[in-house]
């Protein structure tokens, strides 16, 4: 026993993981010219009808444009790094006992204009889901609503297992911020706020899937079954 004080420890709590990535701004730049690119191409393809944004400009970025310019690569290890942190809070391994397999799905760039927004929603035919800002809307116009957080413009993640009380917590608010990425599980409820401003809001989402292996008899422990990327 030997115990002779009151000890408290907060322990971490349950819910999903989110990863903030702060980009390079190398890699901002080149993203925000390749998207510039894309969104001047006569030939540019909506992505509109496979999503729930209500919001006119929202174009398919083919996966074969980040090979092209070498930012794949950027991407997916950002992605395995939330897959493999998320993992090791789960399960025991190392890289000789199991190997992780992932990539991602597809990609999309947004332009929101005032007035538009994305209600609440999730992603489906994936498991990590993410979302990358280009640019913020300039010259925002405030609204003073007495007591009321300015949500204008932001994203925000809602977790719906978790009953709203004062001791914990199932909303996460988020002020986008030129080159944050953020990468969280597809199940996880997001919505973004309109805003009201004569300038835009650009950012990147995407998709993404995993399956993680067990070596000695190649059975799949976490993941999609069966590895359905191509």
């Amino acid at each position: 026993m030997g115990r002779k004080e009151t000890k408290l420890e907060l322990l971490k709590p349950f819910g999903p993981k989110i990863l903030k990535v702060e980009l390079p701004d190398e890699i901002t730049k080149k993203l925000i010219s390749v998207t510039d690119e894309m969104f001047e191409n006569e030939n540019k393809k909506s992505y509109g009808e496979n999503l729930v944004g209500q919001i006119k400009c929202e174009i398919e970025i083919d996966l074969k444009e980040l090979h092209k310019n070498n930012l794949y690569d950027f991407f997916k290890q950002c992605l395995y790094a939330y897959i493999n942190a998320s993992l090791k809070e789960l399960y025991t391994f190392d890289e000789e006992s199991h190997v992780i397999n992932c990539d991602l799905t597809d990609m999309w760039f947004n332009e929101m204009k005032s007035g538009e927004y994305n209600p609440v929603h999730y992603h489906t035919n994936c498991l990590v889901s993410s979302t990358l800002f280009l640019k913020t809307p300039k010259n925002k116009t405030k609204r003073n609503i007495k007591n009321k957080i300015d949500k204008d413009g932001y994203l925000e993640f809602i977790d719906k297992s978790v009953a709203p009380d004062y001791l914990q917590r199932g909303q996460m608010l988020i002020e986008p911020k030129v080159g944050d990425m953020y990468i969280w599980p597809s199940s996880l409820h997001h919505t973004v706020y309109p805003f009201i401003s004569d300038d835009v809001r650009r950012s990147i989402a995407w998709n993404g899937t995993y399956q993680f292996i067990q070596k000695n008899n190649n059975k799949v422990v976490s993941g999609l079954r069966p590895w359905s990327i191509q």
